[in-house]
């Protein structure tokens, strides 16, 4: 019975950690279509059959970078 509680334990730390690399959580991806201007995130996009915007039906999307999230760069200085 205590190997059951320490594998389940870990199971539901290996579900906590899920879609984290190092410690980092993923960040939504987003889609914008050309046509229309429409943002739509993967998650949605996904439901559909193929890239299709559900407003105007256009077929081509960009996908939108997420903001540089370096703030403070350290400063490295030469020995």
């Amino acid at each position: 019975m205590a190997e059951m509680e320490g594998s389940d334990a870990f199971e539901n730390e290996k579900e906590e950690y899920a879609g984290r690399l190092y410690g980092i959580m993923e960040r939504e991806v987003y889609y914008m279509c050309l046509n229309c201007g429409y943002k739509i995130s993967k998650k949605e996009l996904d439901q559909y059959r193929s890239m299709i915007c559900p407003k105007c039906g256009y077929r081509i999307f960009i996908k939108l970078r997420a903001p540089p999230t370096l703030v403070n760069p350290r400063k490295v200085y030469a020995e």
